[in-house]
Formats: structure tokens, C-alpha cells, sequence
């Protein structure tokens, strides 16, 4: 083989594996900028459905803090719509970590909602109790406590699965 032969050969192989070179660079790239770009929006989701369930829990926690303590049917009502102002943050909050993923931290998500809608319907029969009779019934109260119990249990199982999710290298 001629010199000229092997130094066009040699140029070749090297055009070639530059080029290919650069596009697994460029694949590997993307492919990583992807992954990202989905890790931002599923923390941001995630934060944005605990946060929400965060804030309806504290308002929660003014209701429940009336059952110890004197109050008048207005407080009482006055603290449950706080409460029932602090739903519509946790129901359009849900369905972006439906759609974030992965399935099992959407369904903790969906397990949550509806804990959280039944701790709504036990908070309100408690303060409709304490209207009717002038105070709850120690039934109502301990439903609350129990539901709003269920609501820390499910937030803290939903946090660990989430930071898992972040965590992993799967997108």
C-alpha cells in the first residue's frame, strides 16, 4: 500500500470516528439534559402537592385546637373555611403528580386526595356536632384526630417515596 493510500485510510477512520464520537457525545447530552428537565418538574410538582397538603393540614390543626378549648360557633366555622379554602390547592395539585410520575408516588398522591376529602367531611361533621349540641360528641373528635393522623402518616410515606423518585436514575 502506497503512503498516500494509508494516509487517506487513516484520515477516513479518524472522520469517522470523530463524527461518531460526536454524536454519542451529543446523544449522551441530550439524553442527560432530558432526564433533567424531568427530575425539575416532578420536584417542582412534588413540592407543589406537599405544600398544599401542608397548608391544608395546618388549617386543620386551628379547627382541631378549638376542640380543647372554649370557642363559639363562629370560630368554629371561621376556622373550617380556612380549611375548605385550602382543598382546591391539593386537588390541582394531584393531577401533576399523576402525570409527573412514577406510578407508585402518583398513586400515594390519589391515596392522599382522598384522605385528605375524608378528613374535609369528618372536620365538617365535627363543627356541625358542636353547633348542634353546643359541643362535639367525643366520637367526632376522635375520628378527626385519627383521620388527620392518616393525612401525616400518608404525607410522610409520599415524601419518601418522592425523594426516592428524585434520586433515582431513572426518569
Amino acid at each position: 500500500m502506497s503512503p498516500e493510500t494509508a494516509a487517506l485510510w487513516g484520515a477516513g477512520i479518524a472522520l469517522v470516528s470523530a463524527v461518531g464520537a460526536a454524536g454519542v457525545t451529543g446523544w449522551l447530552t441530550t439524553r442527560g439534559q432530558h432526564g433533567q428537565w424531568r427530575r425539575v418538574g416532578r420536584r417542582e410538582a412534588y413540592s407543589a402537592f406537599v405544600a398544599a397538603v401542608m397548608a391544608f393540614r395546618e388549617a386543620a390543626d386551628a379547627v382541631t385546637s378549638l376542640m380543647d378549648a372554649k370557642h363559639t360557633r363562629d370560630e368554629a366555622a371561621r376556622a373550617l373555611e380556612q380549611v375548605d379554602a385550602r382543598l382546591p390547592a391539593v386537588y390541582a395539585a394531584a393531577p401533576l403528580v399523576v402525570v409527573e410520575g412514577p406510578k407508585d408516588v402518583a398513586a400515594l398522591a390519589r391515596k392522599m386526595t382522598v384522605t385528605v376529602t375524608k378528613a374535609m367531611t369528618d372536620l365538617e361533621f365535627y363543627v356541625t356536632a358542636a353547633r348542634r349540641f353546643g359541643r362535639p360528641g367525643q366520637f367526632e373528635a376522635g375520628q378527626v384526630l385519627k383521620r388527620m393522623a392518616a393525612v401525616d402518616l400518608e404525607l410522610n410515606a409520599f415524601a419518601e417515596k418522592a425523594r426516592a423518585s428524585l434520586d433515582s436514575r431513572k426518569v
